[in-house]
């Protein structure tokens, strides 16, 4: 049956949100527009635009395994395997690979490459972007270094060569490069681009954002916008998908990968940088799951301590506070912090629901022989705690939910006005259509100023404002998980959006555990109130704590780990 055709306002609604995402692919500054462009009700989007926002989502997080380039190099240097598409990158681009190691065109790549691998072992295993420069003063060519054993299985699989990596080994990973081709060869070959275009151009290959492009061509910020469309519609782009994917692609490569040379405003790309918690976490762990699936997870304090089920917050890695895992020790926990399906380095869930990735968790504590076990999760992480503690029957003794976020969409209130993140995140809920694409988009855009703005803007709270003042370090923490969730994909938080849109009530007849809640008086996301209605007043006791929002568990962490040791 044909779809219903769109009135004249859905029509329109659809326009104002995908026109604001050209302009924050182009110009990250503007990011806060998407809290204004969602206050519509998009959610009547034909499947075409739809089909857009799933074609903006980038190679990076989409790409077929076979189109993206792995070149495994061992402990000495040596390339010891490598698919066809990491071969094809070399010969054509950067190079020869031989059994010694890469022989770059470009002796350059061969100091780029080792100061990679140097880095990547003070990691403690993320991903480093690297630079390699390609002949005759074309485009740069980027690339991630990982730890061999950090290969998703698909791509691992797909290695040739016959050779074993081994112990301190990685893999030089190049993104899909067919959808980038398309626009950097069309520019080389000039499809009648103009001298300002192509200077233009020039200076969007060199690495500054359009902003600084302005200004080192001293043309105003529109010119320059004016000009990089008239780009795209030269190169020969004629589907509003393509301008979409291109114009993200292009704000990738002019704002992730700056080069830490100062001239950059924006600071150097997140997806490069280690701070804070990350430096001092317990190494990664993984588990195979039933269908092959990774879950990745991380276990601090005592081995032989009390256990916890710890469930990240929104964005659902496993990065706690520095000092936890001293702390842990101390208090005789045994904290067990996994990775939601899509976050970190854990694979994404074709079906993900709070049930599945609940039994997700449970099948985890399973696997370590637990016999009893604590659950406690924080804002967004409650379902997902709730539905594992379900799963777990009687060996869940007791769940505490801390600042929890009720699934489901809420009504925007005169209260959210000055609350950008708050209505950032309702609206969302309400076009959740749009999730991937903008989380996508947001992604690429992940440098230390824009998250330090995030966070700040999240800070909206009286009370948290002034925590964030006198504790700036938490500043560090939350970027920290933020970039360590997001480090491969957006997928993980863009699925959660959707599974909370369609899931406003929980099945808790089954969960049989005491529920404890805190809440922060001041959190402007939601009330204690709200969590009792939509827990169905199953909780056991509720506590309230004055002076504090949604930052409660930052500022009572150490509180929240002697609950958990007490009796």
């Amino acid at each position: 049956m044909p779809s219903p055709s769109l009135t004249p306002k859905a029509k329109a609604n659809v326009s104002t949100v995908i026109e604001t995402m050209y302009a924050i692919a182009a110009e990250p500054d503007r990011w806060e527009q998407i809290v204004q462009a969602l206050d519509v009700d998009a959610s009547e989007a034909p499947p075409e635009a739809q089909g857009a926002a799933r074609l903006a989502v980038l190679a990076a997080d989409r790409a077929e395994p076979a189109s993206v380039g792995v070149v495994l190099i061992n402990a000495a240097g040596g390339a010891s395997a490598w698919n066809a598409a990491g071969e094809a990158v070399f010969h054509q681009r950067l190079g020869v690979i031989e059994a010694q190691g890469l022989r770059f065109f470009n002796p350059a790549n061969h100091e780029a490459l080792d100061q990679a691998r140097h880095r990547l072992r003070g990691t403690q295993g993320r991903q480093v972007i690297v630079k390699f420069a390609q002949a005759n003063d074309e485009a740069p060519h980027f690339a991630y270094v990982v730890p061999a054993d950090g290969l998703p299985p698909a791509l691992a699989a797909g290695l040739g060569g016959g050779a074993t990596a081994g112990e301190g080994a990685c893999a030089v990973v190049f993104p899909a490069v067919e959808a980038t081709d398309r626009l950097w060869a069309n520019l080389r070959e000039s499809f009648g681009l103009t001298p300002a275009e192509t200077r233009l151009a020039a200076r969007l290959k060199d690495g500054l954002t359009l902003k600084e492009a302005a200004g080192e061509l001293n043309v105003s910020f529109n010119t320059v916008r004016n000009q990089l469309r008239a780009i795209f519609e030269k190169v020969g782009l004629s589907r509003q998908s393509e301008l979409i994917r291109t114009l993200t692609q292009l704000g990738s490569l002019a704002t992730s990968f700056q080069e830490s040379s100062g001239r950059g405003l924006l600071g150097p790309p997140i997806a490069a940088t280690e701070r804070g918690a990350v430096e001092t976490a317990p190494p990664i762990r993984l588990l195979t799951l039933r269908d092959g699936r990774r879950l990745a997870w991380r276990a601090y304090g005592d081995p032989k301590g009390r256990p916890v089920l710890m469930v990240h917050q929104g964005l659902g890695c496993s990065v706690l506070p520095r000092g936890t895992d001293i702390l842990a020790r101390d208090l005789g926990l045994r904290l067990i912090c996994p990775e939601r399906p899509g976050a970190g380095r854990s694979d994404a869930r074709p079906d993900f629901s709070y049930e599945g990735v609940g039994r997700d968790l449970a099948d985890l504590c399973r696997d370590q022989g637990l016999s009893q076990v604590q659950v406690a999760a924080f804002m967004s992480g409650a379902p997902f705690a709730l539905m594992a503690a379900r799963d777990l029957g009687p060996l869940a003794s007791r769940v505490l939910l801390a600042s929890a976020r009720p699934s489901g969409q809420t009504l925007e209130t005169e209260k959210d006005k000055g609350h950008a993140v708050v209505l950032f995140r309702r609206r969302i809920l309400r076009n959740a259509w749009l999730a991937d694409m903008i989380f996508a988009v947001m992604r690429l855009q992940l440098t230390r100023r824009q998250l330090e703005k995030f966070v700040r803007a999240a800070a909206s709270a009286p009370g948290d404002a002034a925590y964030l003042r006198s504790h700036p370090g938490v500043l560090e923490f939350i970027i920290d998980y933020i970039s360590e969730s997001l480090a491969v994909t957006s997928r993980g938080i863009a699925d959660e959006i959707k599974c909370s849109a369609r899931s406003p009530t929980l099945d808790l007849s089954g969960l049989a555990a005491p529920i404890t809640v805190w809440h922060g008086e001041e959190d402007p996301m939601s009330s204690a109130a709200d969590v009792a209605a939509w827990l169905n007043d199953r909780q056991q006791t509720v506590r309230t704590f004055p002076g504090v929002g949604h930052f409660l568990p930052h500022k009572h962490w150490p509180e929240v780990l002697a609950w958990l040791a007490s009796e």
